[in-house]
C-alpha cells in the first residue's frame, strides 16, 4: 500500500508544497525551490469594462490567455517572469469610455517562453454581436484563448439600456464563447447579463422584458439563461454549478458557483431594497448582473456589486440616475461593464484581473 506521499506524486518519499502563486512584480528572476517536476501556469491580465450614459449599451472586458507548461527542474534552474496587470476602471468623472485591455503575462526558461496575453477591454457603442475578445496564449503545452465579453444583438446607437458581463480565463481548453460573459440576444431594455465562469458562461437573455439581470458561469457550469417566462416576467437567473479541478495533486478546489443576477429597488421612502441575493461567489464563478429599478428622483446610491471570484468574469451594472460600479475580476477576469440612464458623477465599471503565473510541482526528487 503506498504512502500518503506516494499516492500525492512525491518521489523519493518527499512531500509536494503548495503550488505557488507569483504575482505582483512586473519582472524578477525566479529561482526554483526544489529539483522536480513542475507544471507552470501563465495566465494574462483581464480587461477592464467600458462605461456609459444615457441608456447606450456597452460591453465587459476580455480575459487573459492561459498557456501551461511541463518542465523538469533543479535548485540551480532560474526563469524569468512577469506579470501582466488588468485593465483599470473607467467612468471617472462622468466620462464614458472603452475598458483598457490587460498586459501580458511571460514565463522564459531557457529557450522556452510562455506568453499569456491580456484580454481587450470592453467596448462602448459596439456594433451588433460585437465584443472585447480574450487574450490569446503560445509557447505551452497547452495555450487557450481568455474568455471574451458579452455580445449583444442590438445595434449600438439604439438607447436599450443593456450592458454584458466579462470573460472567465479559461483554463480547461473550452471555446471562447463557452467561458463568456452573458449575451443579448433580443432587443431587450435595462438589463445586464452575468460574468463568465471557468466552467461556463455568463447566462444569456433571450426575451424583451425590462430589467433583468442573468447569474454568472459557474467554476463547472455555465449559468441558466433568462428565457419567456409567464407572460413574459422572467427577470434573473441562477448561476453556473461549482466543482472543478486545476492543479493535479495540492491546491485549493475550484468550487464556485456563479452569482445569481440581481434586481435592486431604489426609491425615496425605503432607499435599496435587495430582491433576489447573488449568492456565494468562489474560486473560478463569475458575479451575477445587477439591473436597478428607480422609483423618486431624490434617493441617492451607489451600486457596488460583488467581485467575481478568482479567474471569473466581472457581472455588468446597469443603474438609473444614481451611479454605481461594474463587478471587478480577479485573477485574470475580464471586468463588468456599467451603463445608466443619466450621467451622474459615480460611475465606474469593472476593473479587470491582475495576470498571474503559478509553478505546481507535480514530482519532487
Amino acid at each position: 500500500m503506498g504512502t500518503t506521499s506516494s499516492f500525492f506524486g512525491g518521489g523519493g518519499g518527499s512531500p509536494l508544497p503548495e503550488p505557488e502563486w507569483l504575482f505582483g512584480k512586473s519582472s524578477y528572476t525566479y529561482t526554483f525551490p526544489y529539483d522536480g517536476v513542475v507544471r507552470v501556469h501563465v495566465i494574462g491580465g483581464g480587461g477592464s469594462g467600458a462605461a456609459q450614459s444615457s441608456q447606450q449599451l456597452c460591453t465587459g472586458g476580455g480575459a487573459g490567455g492561459y498557456s501551461r507548461k511541463q518542465f523538469t527542474v533543479t535548485t540551480s534552474t532560474t526563469a524569468t517572469v512577469t506579470t501582466g496587470v488588468g485593465g483599470k476602471s473607467v467612468g471617472n468623472d462622468s466620462n464614458q469610455d472603452n475598458g483598457v485591455a490587460g498586459t501580458n503575462s511571460t514565463f522564459v526558461l531557457s529557450s522556452t517562453t510562455l506568453t499569456a496575453n491580456g484580454g481587450g477591454g470592453g467596448l462602448q457603442y459596439p456594433a451588433a454581436n460585437a465584443f472585447a475578445a480574450g487574450g490569446t496564449a503560445s509557447g505551452g503545452d497547452v495555450n487557450y484563448q481568455g474568455g471574451r465579453s458579452g455580445k449583444m444583438y442590438a445595434q449600438y446607437n439604439n438607447q436599450y439600456a443593456a450592458v454584458t458581463g466579462g470573460g472567465a480565463v479559461n483554463l480547461f481548453g473550452l471555446t471562447t464563447d463557452a467561458v463568456g460573459g452573458g449575451d443579448l440576444n433580443n432587443a431587450s431594455t435595462k438589463i445586464a447579463t452575468g460574468g463568465g465562469g471557468t466552467g461556463g458562461k455568463g447566462g444569456d437573455i433571450a426575451n424583451a422584458t425590462q430589467y433583468q439581470a442573468s447569474g454568472g458561469g459557474g467554476s463547472s457550469g455555465p449559468a441558466e439563461e433568462i428565457e419567456n417566462g409567464p407572460n413574459q416576467q422572467a427577470r434573473t437567473s441562477a448561476g453556473g454549478s461549482g466543482g472543478a479541478r486545476l492543479f493535479i495533486f495540492n491546491g485549493p478546489l475550484l468550487d464556485g458557483v456563479g452569482g445569481r443576477g440581481l434586481l435592486t429597488l431604489v426609491n425615496t421612502s425605503s432607499g435599496v431594497s435587495e430582491l433576489p441575493s447573488f449568492g456565494t461567489i468562489g474560486m473560478g464563478a463569475g458575479s451575477g448582473g445587477l439591473s436597478c429599478i428607480e422609483e423618486g428622483a431624490s434617493y441617492g446610491a451607489d451600486m457596488q456589486p460583488p467581485s467575481a471570484g478568482l479567474f471569473g468574469g466581472g457581472g455588468a451594472t446597469y443603474t438609473a440616475s444614481r451611479g454605481g460600479f461594474g463587478s471587478h475580476a480577479s485573477l485574470g477576469g475580464g471586468g463588468g461593464a456599467i451603463t445608466c440612464a443619466s450621467n451622474p458623477a459615480r460611475r465606474q465599471s469593472g476593473a479587470g484581473g491582475d495576470g498571474i503565473i503559478i509553478i505546481e510541482y507535480i514530482e519532487r526528487t
